[in-house]
Formats: structure tokens, sequence, C-alpha cells
């Protein structure tokens, strides 16, 4: 009897076994935020003591704005003083222009010696060509010196991609058009990509027409307000004030931008590239 027990559950433990459902669900592994503005070196975002706002690339296809000072002001991440279309200084923790510092690809676009007033320059980075962007709030000297005292903003281009294991050359591209009513936007964008094993560049070219700025006309405020009844012309070599014949139109100031990125990388060995990086704008 005592054998026949035992023979039973031995019998019933493996019917269990064998029912036990085998999970083959793969794992998703979640890698967490990298950051390089703040030490200058990729770093885990939970790992950084400072305040910083990073705008991935999704956010920035998103937000499709028409210049680089517009993308920082519609994410939220700055205020940007904008007293001209073709313009845009940004204010971190209530200092701008020659305080706050500019990067692009590690490249320093502003220092101490520039003006204390507005700045604009930021508009000439072109922001169809940003792979990433980190605001770092708060005094940088450490990693930046004197002229990061508000903050940085740095810029990180698109890099190119290299062709798989097994593919001889990968190639792609990118392109798109954009019309902006209020100003009369046209900007036009194109990219290619074309990449080897050791070899891959990446070419962005940018083109954009603004038209003069048209203000809305349900403004909330008195009637008179922000209107642009008279501009200033040059007629027989003196200054002459005209009446604007559409006092919502902020004459002449339209005007035409040029970018273009051409990046390539040389990738001798896994452990090691040296890229040259050319921008124009």
């Amino acid at each position: 009897m005592k054998h026949l027990l035992l023979i039973f559950g031995v019998c019933m433990s493996a019917a269990a076994f064998a029912q036990a459902p085998v999970d083959t669900t793969l794992k998703v592994v979640h890698i967490g935020e990298t950051v390089v503005s703040a030490t200058r070196s990729s770093q885990a975002r939970t790992a950084v003591a400072q305040q910083v706002t990073v705008l991935r690339q999704a956010e920035i296809e998103q937000l499709n704005t028409s210049t680089a000072a517009d993308l920082i002001q519609q994410s939220g991440a700055a205020f940007v003083q904008k007293s001209q279309q073709g313009g845009g200084s940004p204010v971190l923790r209530g200092f701008e222009a020659s305080r706050v510092l500019l990067v692009v690809d590690g490249i320093r676009m502003n220092n101490a010696i520039y003006r204390a007033g507005h700045l604009q320059n930021i508009i000439t980075m072109d922001n169809a060509a940003l792979e990433r962007a980190e605001i770092l709030y708060g005094p940088a000297s450490t990693a930046y010196g004197s002229d990061a005292l508000g903050g940085a903003i740095c810029f990180y281009t698109k890099n190119p991609v290299f062709a798989e294991a097994g593919e001889s050359l990968r190639s792609g591209g990118n392109a798109f058009f954009r019309y902006g009513s209020a100003n009369e936007e046209k900007t036009a964008h194109v990219e290619v990509n074309v990449g080897g094993q050791r070899v891959a560049s990446i070419t962005a070219y940018t083109f954009s027409d603004f038209g003069d700025l048209r203000m809305g006309e349900n403004n909330g405020f008195a009637a008179f307000f922000g209107k642009r009844r008279f501009y200033a012309d040059r007629i027989g070599g003196r200054d002459t004030i005209l009446r604007n014949p559409d006092p919502y139109v902020q004459k002449f100031s339209g005007y035409r931008q040029y970018d273009l990125l051409e990046k390539v990388v040389f990738r001798p060995n896994a452990n090691s590239s040296h890229t040259l990086n050319v921008q124009y704008s």
C-alpha cells in the first residue's frame, strides 16, 4: 500500500509539471535616457543632479517649428524673447545673450564678448537637421566656462547611419515641404544618407522663405493695439514715413534663410571614429 501511494504521488507531480505553461514572451528592457550636456559625457539622466530638459527627435518633428528659437519656446523648455520675426533670444533663469551658452555638436556659437542684449544667433541653427536638444538650467561653469552663467542650450545634429553586417551599402532619405499662412512661409527640406561599413555621410539642406508677418485681427485688446499703421522706407536718399495700406502686416519683416549640413564619419574600427562636420547658414 505504501509503495502504491508513493507511485501515485510521483505520477501526480509529474503531470502537474507537464501542464505548467512555458513563458515564451520576449522580455522588454527599458534603457534609461542619457544626458550629454550636464557633464559633457554620456550619463544616465537619473544620475544628473542638475535640471535638464531633453527634446528628442520625435518631439522636434512633432512640433514642426519654423526656427530653433520657436522650438525652444513652443516646447516650454525656456522663455524666448522675440521682438521681430527673424529673431529669438532664449532666457534661462533670468539670463540671456552672452550669459546663455549655445553649443552645436560641442562647438560654441557665442561667448562672453557677445552683446549682453538680445542675441538672435539661435535662429541660424537648422532645427530640421536636429537629432536632439538639451537645455541645461543654472550655472554650468565647470563644464562650459563662465559664459554659461544662466545655462546652456546644446544642439546635436543627425548622424549618418552605417551599413549593417552583411550589407555593402545602406542609403535613405527624407524630405518635406511646409507652408505657413501667417507669414506665407515656404520651407523645403531634403536629407540624404549614404553609409558603408567604414564610411557614412549625411547631407541635409533647408531653404526657408518667410514673407511679411501678419497679426491676428482678433487680438482681445484695444482696436489699435499691435497695428502697424506706418512704416519707414528709403526714398530719394532720405528716410520717409509712409502709411501702411494693411496695418495688420509688419512690412519688411520677411527674410530668406539657407541651411546646409554635411557630416562624414570614418570608422576604422569598432572603437574609434573620425568626423568631418560642416554647417552653413
